[in-house]
Order: structure tokens, then sequence, then C-alpha cells
């Protein structure tokens, strides 16, 4: 049946209200992110205002386009008759219930981490072990579907009211259509030449304000600005660890061992200095007072890629991407491969999210790699090192053995059985959607605490096992943490919040067992990216560790260190940290924060930039050193 014409303008003056609803309902969820911004000042205030106007806009004009397209898409399969009023309004619903849940989901992701819908979620979300990476409780998950259908009721339920009025006299000429398009692309345009004027200027509040906005477009117009003959005096994009690897990690210079030692590297995830502790973590608290206990050591990034990239190839963070991409293994695997290693690796997540079989581990049969994703963290957690010490028992004892073991109990949402409870005080049921982080975020480290102690249960065990065998006399152990964690000290809970390096992510335990060596508590400060090179040499390397690394053993005190995420790398010592993005995802400033990690007046920023210039120039050049 074909729609009359009065049929026809009773569906244009449903839609038409229907997508005034839609504007009217973005436009309230964007300013949900306002506070984020901290915008001062009439005009910032302003810009928001508008960029907001004009993003809802721009995001209104998805179901508009999915209606528009699927009335011409009907009208070329049905012999040029119009599209039904049921198809239209179907895929104006579709069209404003992928925008509501796409601005739902950046929502909650920016009110955690401070970043919007990007490459690293995508990678999250299509990469197998990358959803369960996450640790959601069931109650999560329940939450979270119960809010999805509660928008998807919402938003079909204005339609269903309007139908049932079918307000004809609502439908909007063509004329006005147009015109109300055109002051939205105006004001769009406008926005957007603020943002790239700021770009192209350097004016930082601007630029601050704008990173609010979900999905911004980004324009740049650096070469009609250079035309019109003004001054470019934004900070120039460094160019970092982009190209064709070229990395010497194979046959390194080494003299011959009469025998070589045993090799274990134990990683916790998410575990932070503070928890090595006679009470939370006493096995390893005992085991670091005969051993070398660094007390001021750091990793390389603040997410498990970098921390573990950072430790096993003792390198920056943006090398990860060339690296993982071509499928470069580290100097230490290449080197124990090379001795006849037995390899016994195990991860109580995935090697597959993080990638760690494309980098760390890339080409290591799989008949050694061992991942556990079922069932609790803290099941697996026991039942990893119960396999590992049955293959350190029925070993080639002709052989040395290199083994690797990934705790996962620590990871949010912090696991472990109830007789590994140390703090009664914890949250019962960890709900990331509804957690109250301003009220009990005590509770929340408490199951933290909670987690770590049951860490150290397994911990000790392994070591009771190397210890009654004898290995502990040949073995080289190393416990530490892929990275920290924070609990709002800094403003933030978790780890890899964007551009903030906070000491409470960054700042994790090393206990390094030397056979032979003296016990001593290092004062000095340490990064993950001296672990490779300290190994090497006491494996019999005798080739400098500058040629395939970019630090020197544990036992060199460097002026300053660099840890880096997805986008930004930190550079920083005992008095300052500089941040800046090295992908081009983001525009190009620095971040200057302090011993304490609050951020400093302009004047500070400038002196602490002028006296980081040749580091900050240094690191770039390193970052650039193995790829060409």
């Amino acid at each position: 049946m074909i729609p009359s014409d009065t049929q026809r303008r009773a569906t244009r003056g449903v839609l038409t209200l229907y997508f005034m609803l839609v504007f009217i309902a973005t436009f309230s969820v964007l300013t949900a992110f306002w506070h984020f911004a901290e915008a001062e000042g009439a005009g910032l205030k302003l810009f928001v205002l508008a960029a907001t106007l004009a993003y809802a806009g721009l995001y209104t004009a998805v179901p508009v386009a999915i209606t528009a397209l699927s009335s011409r898409v009907a009208r070329r399969f049905n012999g040029g008759r119009p599209a039904s009023a049921k198809t239209l309004y179907a895929s104006a619903y579709a069209g404003a219930a992928i925008v509501m849940l796409a601005l739902y989901s950046d929502y909650r992701l920016y009110e955690l981490y401070e970043f919007h819908f990007n490459g690293f979620v995508w990678n999250l979300l299509t990469t197998p072990g990358g959803i369960a990476a996450l640790g959601a409780t069931d109650s999560t998950m329940l939450t979270i579907a119960f809010q999805v259908a509660a928008i998807l009721a919402a938003t079909a339920l204005p339609l269903w009211v309007i139908t049932r009025f079918r307000p004809a006299g609502l439908s909007a000429p063509r004329r006005i259509a147009l015109v109300t398009a055109g002051v939205f692309l105006i004001m769009l345009a406008g926005v957007e030449g603020v943002f790239a004027y700021s770009a192209f200027k350097g004016k930082e509040e601007y630029l601050r304000v704008s990173e609010v906005i979900p999905v911004r477009l980004q324009t740049s117009m650096t070469t009609i600005f250079k035309r019109l003959g003004l001054e470019h005096t934004a900070m120039a994009r460094l160019r970092i660890a982009s190209g064709t690897v070229d990395y010497p990690g194979k046959h390194l210079e080494a003299r011959p061992l009469a025998s070589y030692p045993n090799v274990i590297m134990l990683v916790a995830e998410s575990f932070r200095w503070d928890l090595l502790d006679p009470e939370i973590t006493p096995n390893l608290w005992r085991f670091s007072n005969s051993a070398l206990r660094f007390e001021n050591h750091y990793s390389g990034g603040n997410r498990t890629r970098m921390g573990l990239f950072s430790m096993f190839y003792g390198l920056y963070s943006p090398y990860w991407y060339s690296f993982e991409g071509q499928r470069v293994a580290p100097a230490l695997m290449n080197f124990v491969r090379e001795r006849n290693y037995q390899l016994a690796l195990h991860t109580s997540q995935s090697f597959s999210y993080p990638e760690l079989r494309n980098t760390l581990f890339t080409g290591i049969p799989e008949e050694v790699m061992q991942e556990l994703q079922d069932g609790p963290a803290w099941q697996r957690d026991i039942r990893n090192v119960s396999d590992i010490i049955g293959k350190l028992d029925r070993r080639d004892r002709n052989r040395p053995f290199f083994g690797f073991m990934f705790f996962e109990s620590t990871h949010a949402p912090y696991t472990f059985p109830e007789e590994d409870v140390v703090r009664a005080d914890y949250e019962r049921d960890l709900n990331y959607i509804k957690m109250d982080l301003g009220n009990n975020v005590k509770r929340i480290h408490a199951r933290y605490v909670n987690a770590a102690h049951h860490i150290d249960r397994e911990v000790g065990r392994l070591l009771d096992y190397l210890r009654a065998s004898g290995m502990l006399d040949n073995t080289i152990v190393l416990f530490t943490g892929d990275h920290g964690e924070e609990f709002m000290e800094k403003g933030h809970w978790g780890h890899g919040h964007h551009k903030s390096f906070a000491e409470e992510q960054l700042r994790v335990p090393l206990v390094l067992w030397l056979p032979g060596a003296k016990p001593e508590a290092v004062k000095h400060r340490t990064s993950h990216l001296q672990i490779s090179p300290t190994l090497l040499e006491r494996l019999g390397v005798t080739q400098d560790p500058l040629t395939y690394s970019s630090a020197r053993t544990l036992f060199a005190e460097e002026p300053y260190f660099v840890a880096g995420d997805y986008n930004y790398m930190t550079v920083f010592d005992e008095r300052s940290k500089v941040t800046f993005p090295f992908n081009g995802s983001d525009f190009f400033r620095y971040v200057v924060t302090d011993d304490n990690d609050q951020p400093v007046s302009r004047e500070e920023k400038k002196e602490i930039l002028n006296r980081n210039e040749a580091r900050i120039a240094a690191v770039a050049r390193e970052s650039q050193r193995f790829v060409r």
C-alpha cells in the first residue's frame, strides 16, 4: 500500500519531533562531560557550550542520515514507492539508539580513565581475551545490561508516544530543515576553527577543554594559517619510534658459563610498591631481606603492555607498536633460547591480550605457554603455581630452566579466598558501575590488599619448593609488578589514566635473588628498563647494554627515567615529571607536574622544561634509534 500525502506528512511530523527530542537528549548527555573540562572564564565556557551544541547536532545527524538512507533504499527496491512509516521509524530509532549507547559507553569510559573511545578500546573489544581482561564482575555486567536496556527503552518510548498523536503540523518544510542544518554546520565550523587555531598557536586552555567532547573531528588548518601569514607558535610534534625495526636482539657477545643459572620471573598485575610489607606479604618480605630489595623502583609504563615491554626489552614504550606489528622478540628471550633453556611460561590472564605472543614471546612454541582464563583469578594463580612446581620437578637436570609467571589476583576486582583475608572490612562486591569511590575506596583497597596477600602465599609456596629442592642455589628469582595501582590518592582509581603517571601507578616492588649476591636494600632509583640488561649480564653477556637497550643495569644510577602508555610518555626524576603525546593521537603539549604529581605554575613549568630540554631531545632520539 502506497502511503497517502496525509500519511507522509504525519510521518514527517513524527520524525521531526523525534529528532528534536534526540537532539535535546544528546545535548543533555554531553553536558555531563562538562565538569571534566574545568573551564574557567567566559570565553572557555562559551566555547564548551558552542562545542556541545554543535556536536549534539552532529550526533543527531546520525539517525537523520540513517533514516534518509533507508528511505532512499526503500524507494529503489520498491519500484519508486516511498518507504513505509514503520521502516522510517525503525531506522530513526536504530540510529538514535546507536548514538545514545555510544555516548553512554563513552561517558562511563571517560569517567574511569579520562579517555574516549579510541584505538586502545577497539583493540580491547576485538582482541581475544580483551573483554575478560577487564575483570568485570557478574554484578557489573548485570548492571550494564540493565542500563543498556533502560537506554533502549528510553530511546523508544518518545517515538512510541509521538506516533500515538501523529503531529502532522510539526513537519518541517525543506527550507527550514536546510536552514537548521546550515546553522549547525556553521556552528560546527566555528568550533573546529577555534580548535584548529588553538592547535596552531598552542592555546592549551582551549585544546584542554575540547578534550571532553567525544569523537572530535580535530580539524587541522595549518596550511591555511601559514598562507595567511600567521606565525606557528605551537610546539612541534616529536617523531618517535615509527618505522622498520632495526634491533640487534640476537647473537649478543657473551662469555660461556660453565653452568647457566635457572631464571624465574614472577610478575603480579597492578602490584604497587607498598604491598611489600611484613604483614601483607610476609613471604616476599622475608625473601627480600635475604636478596636485593630495590626500594625505589619504577615500571616503564602504567599499563601491562608497556610495563612488561620495558622489562623484557629495556626499551621505551613507543617501540611497542613497531615491535608488535613486526613480531620482534626481545634480546633476553632470544638469548635463553640460544642457550637451550627449558621454557615454562604461565599467565593467569592471556598471552593474546595483551599481545605477548607477538612481542615478549613471539616465536615461542605453544606447548610451553599456559594461559588460564576460566574461574576466579585467585584459583588460576594457584593452579599455575602448582603446574610450574610440577614442571620444575620433572625438568631435564642437564638443561637450565626459564620460568615466567603472571599473577592476576591483584587486577580489579581483586580476588582471593577467605583464608587469605588480612583486611576484614573489604568491599564484598566490586561493581564497576555502582562503586562509590568517594566513600568506599578504603574498602576497595582492602580487597586489593587481600589479593596481594594471596599472591604472597603462592609465591611462598614456590620459594619453599626452590629451597627444599636445592634449586635456589642456582636460580635467579625476580618478583615485581607490571605497574602500580592508584586508589584516589591523585584523583584516580586503577591505572592507565591517559596522561596520568602518578607515583602510585608507576612505582612497584622489585625483589631480585642472585645466587651468591650479598643481601642489600638498594636505595637509588631504578627502572624496569634495567632488568633485562641486568639478567643478560648475569647470564654472561659482555656486550654493552646500550647497544641493545635504552638502559644500563640495575646497579647503575640513572639521572632520569622514562615511562609510557599507549599515547603518552613521561620523563621524570625525583623533582618533576614532563609528559607529552608521542603518536599524534592528541595535540602536542607538555604536561608538567611536581614530585607529588601536582600541576606546577606557568613559571615553574617554563623552568622545568628548560631544565629537561636536553633530556627530552635525548629521549626522542633514543625512541628512534632502533627503527629506520
